[in-house]
């Protein structure tokens, strides 16, 4: 049975828990407005149920966990800087990772803040497993895995939050540079980690933030494994420096992780055995698809067999499954992946009818538009490359033939025009997207994908049909006291949790939206409409 076809005998099932859940989860909205939770004015299909200011803090990456007890915790990385902390009384601390009690989204609690260790750094990303899954993990326990950007302590931390309002440090790799978003497999503790180690020649790297990779299955003993990287930021390397990274997404805990990929020839080719990683962040972006197993030592399951600090460009291009290089005005900031779509307009076609897409988000970085436009492209990745056929059709002159960009998810800044703050160019801050979400198991998976878009807020697409993806759902914050001005609101980052409750985090200091969806946009998320033409609006 394929991938789509059972996932849409569970769907009838799914959608109506879910549906029962959004009935309860409904009537909090226009509850939250009773009790202050306002909303924007500015939306479409989504409400905002829930809100809490993160101690004014510039905000980063929100991610969300379920504890042992059934708690639903979120965790907010933060941008630089300090602010007081009144869980302690107002005393100032320097940014770090914010603790919210999410079970209830209406009435969501702030439980705790942990300040960088040295003042200068910034710990944007927070990833959590559950102790049950880590291989050397405490059963009952959670754990937080948070990079620290910058100061002496740059590198990566792990915390037990088992108890929200007393996290221990239990493990760290520091003296790493460039640290930024990570990739942590529960189940096997491997962490993919932008960075590399800060030392001198000749293992130091060209390229500062290429990939380090650890086994961290015990969270409080951390083993270095090997450093990554594209060709041209290795230590031994001529000519011009590679991009950066700024994040792998690995695929191995996909809940469909045994499926074979859409063009998969051989028994490695499945989903689970692949890491998709954006280079570039704004520009001269580079998505790049890693076979997890080349990429990899033998104790770890793997087959990589080589220098760990000073590979050759033969080491390095040995995992590459499949490559796209963007246009040099376009980064690559989020890859997420999404398999085995059956557009429904395929259907009487006879071939290439299931296809396995990525979502590749370039991070627009000036204020006012003050740049070349930023986009997320829907990116086809159902032939990786042409080195055999399959996955190609036929063996071709590039061997890397494959990914091509299908459609772009644009917003046109002239649409803020209908509302009293006008152009989203000229809203102050940034305008463009930032990121996508990034939880395979959130309901919306393989339907619907949100994007962050700075002034734009959030926008929900459609890509059932990824040649044609369609917005069918937004909300636009607002500023508050918190917002920094004159640059006003920015909504930086975004993710859905397992319940499709969405969580916008503002870079700017506004806080956390905790957001739901409605009308049309949450029955096509949850697979309640299937024909042609059902994406408008009847909210």
């Amino acid at each position: 049975m394929s991938t789509s076809t059972s996932r849409r005998l569970a769907e009838p099932a799914l959608a109506a828990v879910l549906l029962s859940a959004f009935a309860v989860a409904t009537p909090l909205a226009f509850a939250n407005d009773q009790h202050g939770i306002s909303q924007s004015g500015e939306q479409k299909n989504m409400r905002r149920v829930g809100h809490v200011d993160l101690q004014g803090r510039p905000s980063y990456q929100p991610n969300v966990i379920v504890y042992p007890d059934g708690r639903t915790i979120a965790f907010a990385g933060t941008h630089g800087g300090s602010k007081p902390n009144p869980l302690k009384g107002g005393v100032v601390e320097q940014n770090g990772t914010m603790i919210i009690d999410v079970t209830n989204p209406e009435r969501p609690v702030e439980k705790f803040h942990i300040p960088v260790p040295v003042a200068g750094g910034q710990a944007q990303m927070a990833r959590m497993c559950l102790g049950s899954d880590l291989p050397r993990g405490m059963s009952g326990h959670v754990y937080l895995m948070r990079n620290i950007q910058g100061s002496s302590a740059s590198g990566y931390e792990v915390w037990d939050v088992t108890n929200v309002t007393n996290p221990v440090l239990v493990g760290a790799m520091r003296s790493l540079r460039n640290t930024h978003k990570l990739w942590w497999e529960c189940k096997t503790g491997i962490a993919f980690m932008p960075g590399s180690k800060d030392v001198p020649t000749p293992n130091r790297w060209r390229q500062g933030q290429s990939m380090v990779i650890a086994d961290w299955s015990d969270p409080t003993a951390p083993q270095y494994v090997r450093t990554f990287g594209l060709p041209g930021g290795q230590p031994d390397a001529g000519g011009p420096i590679s991009t950066s990274l700024h994040g792998p997404i690995s695929a191995h805990e996909h809940p469909n992780a045994a499926g074979r990929l859409a063009r998969g020839a051989t028994a490695d080719d499945v989903i689970g055995n692949r890491v998709y990683a954006a280079w570039g962040v704004g520009d001269d972006g580079v998505m790049q698809i890693l076979d997890r197993k080349k990429l990899l030592p033998p104790y770890l399951g793997g087959t990589w067999i080589g220098d760990p600090d000073r590979p050759t460009e033969a080491d390095l291009l040995a995992p590459q499954a499949g490559i796209l290089t963007m246009s040099p005005d376009q980064g690559g900031h989020t890859s997420m992946p999404v398999f085995g779509l059956t557009p429904a307009s395929y259907a009487k076609f006879t071939e290439f009818k299931t296809r396995d897409i990525v979502l590749l988000a370039s991070e627009a970085t000036s204020n006012l538009c003050q740049e070349a436009p930023h986009w997320s492209f829907v990116v086809d990745v159902t032939v990786e490359n042409s080195k055999t056929a399959p996955p190609g059709t036929r063996l071709e002159p590039n061997p890397w033939q494959g990914p091509m960009v299908l459609s772009t998810m644009s917003v046109d800044p002239r649409a803020g025009e209908k509302y009293k703050r006008g152009n989203y160019c000229d809203r102050g801050a940034r305008f463009g997207v930032h990121s996508s979400e990034e939880n395979f198991r959130n309901p919306y998976y393989g339907r619907l994908t949100f994007l962050a878009y700075f002034t734009g807020g959030v926008r929900a697409w459609d890509i059932r049909e990824p040649q044609a993806p369609v917005e069918v759902a937004f909300y636009v914050p607002e500023s508050n006291a918190n917002t920094t001005q004159p640059d006003g609101y920015m909504t930086n980052n975004l993710e859905v949790d397992n319940r499709g409750f969405i969580y916008a985090s503002d870079r700017n200091g506004s806080g956390l939206d905790i957001l739901e969806l409605r009308g049309r946009a949450r029955k096509i998320g949850l697979g309640i409409t299937w024909g042609w033409g059902d994406r408008d609006d009847d909210d």
